[in-house]
C-alpha cells in the first residue's frame, strides 16, 4: 500500500467549518472521505493493483497507481465504480447508527454520491465516463474532447451553483478546484499522451 496524504485544500475548509461552528460535522467528513477511498484502495488490492499514493481531497480522493499503463479498462472501472459503492454502503449503515449521527451522516453520504457521481474528472463519474468516451476516439482525439465535456459540466454546475450562495460555498469550492485541475489536464494532454505512448511501446516491444 502507498502512502496516504491530506491535500492542502482541505485545510481552509477545516477553517471555515470550525469559524461556523461545524468542527464535528467535518469529523464525520473526514471518516466519510477515508471511507469512501478505502473501496476504492480495497478493490485495487483485490485486483493486484499496486497504489503509489492516495491523497484525501474535499471531494474524495485521488489514488495515483505505481502500475497506471498496465491497469486495463475492466480494472478501472471497478476500482473506481467502488469508492460511491462505499459511500452507498455507509449511507446504509447509518441506519443503525444514534438519532444525533444517522442525519449528518447520510447528508454528508449524498453529498459525497452527488459530487463523485458528476461527469467531471477526476471524479469517479468523470472517470467512468472517460472509459466509455475513449472507446469511440483515438487516445489524443478522446482526451481532448472528453476534457471539454468535463470542463464545459464543470462550468454549468459552477454557474448554477452560484444561485445558491452562501449555502454552496463549499460546493463552488470544490468545483474552483475540479475546475483547475481540468484546465491544466487538457493543457498538457498532448505530453501525457507522448508519455504514454512511449510507456505503451516499451511494454509491448
Amino acid at each position: 500500500m502507498g502512502k496516504l496524504k491530506l491535500h492542502p485544500t482541505l485545510l481552509p475548509l477545516i477553517v471555515w467549518l470550525i469559524l461556523t461552528g461545524q468542527f464535528s460535522n467535518y469529523a464525520l467528513l473526514f471518516i466519510s472521505l477515508c471511507w469512501h477511498e478505502l473501496g476504492h484502495l480495497f478493490v485495487a488490492y483485490v485486483l493486484g493493483v499496486k497504489v503509489k499514493s492516495c491523497t484525501i481531497m474535499p471531494y474524495g480522493g485521488e489514488i495515483v497507481y505505481a502500475t497506471k499503463w498496465q491497469i486495463t479498462k475492466s480494472q478501472q472501472f471497478k476500482i473506481a465504480i467502488a469508492g460511491p459503492l462505499a459511500t452507498l454502503l455507509l449511507f446504509s449503515a447509518a441506519f443503525f447508527f444514534p438519532e444525533n449521527l444517522n442525519g449528518p451522516l447520510q447528508t454528508i453520504q449524498k453529498i459525497l454520491l452527488l459530487i463523485n457521481l458528476l461527469p467531471i474528472w477526476p471524479l469517479d463519474g468523470g472517470r467512468i465516463l472517460e472509459l466509455v468516451w475513449s472507446e469511440k476516439k483515438s487516445l489524443l482525439a478522446s482526451r481532448t474532447s472528453f476534457l471539454i465535456v468535463s470542463m464545459s459540466c464543470c462550468l454549468a454546475c459552477l454557474i448554477l451553483s452560484i444561485w445558491y450562495l452562501p449555502r454552496s460555498i463549499y460546493f463552488i469550492i470544490i468545483l474552483l478546484l475540479l475546475l483547475i485541475q481540468n484546465i491544466k489536464a487538457f493543457r498538457y494532454r498532448k505530453y501525457e499522451q507522448a508519455f504514454e505512448n512511449v510507456v505503451l511501446n516499451r511494454l509491448t516491444s
